[in-house]
């Protein structure tokens, strides 16, 4: 789906990725954990609706919902909980190559669901690729 809308280095940049993760973790995940699903009362997060259960490593759940949302698609938005996942899994993460990851998959997403959203994902992308 994402075709011709980035270089064929960044295709390959993912496939290299997705090669050298760790997949030793494995728990139950929500499986759509986006924001889309999020529910809030008083401002506070009140649950998650919608689940679509897969088995994983945590970081997917987390990645998803910063991913899910064109906005503030930034490393000091994402960086204070990816530190906390770490922490509470004893596991370091590689944080850019996470997130790229998240962005490869809703770029596809996009371009089927969110057409509209489209530019503000490549822009995105194009801010992650560009991290140290």
């Amino acid at each position: 789906m994402i075709g011709d809308r980035l270089a064929l280095q960044e295709h390959d940049r993912v496939a290299e990725l997705l090669d050298t993760a760790d997949s030793s973790l494995r728990y139950l995940l929500h499986g759509d954990c986006g924001v889309h699903n999020f529910l809030f009362s008083q401002g506070k997060l009140a649950g998650v609706i919608d689940p679509t259960p897969v088995v994983g490593d945590p970081v997917y759940d987390l990645i998803y919902a910063f991913c899910s949302s064109p906005d503030e698609l930034r490393p000091d938005i994402i960086r204070p909980s990816m530190e906390r996942l770490s922490a509470a899994l004893h596991k370091s993460y590689d944080l850019k190559s996470e997130v790229l990851v998240g962005l490869y998959f809703r770029l596809d997403a996009c371009i089927r669901h969110h057409p509209k959203d489209l530019d503000a994902y490549l822009e995105a992308w194009s801010n992650w690729t560009g991290l140290y």
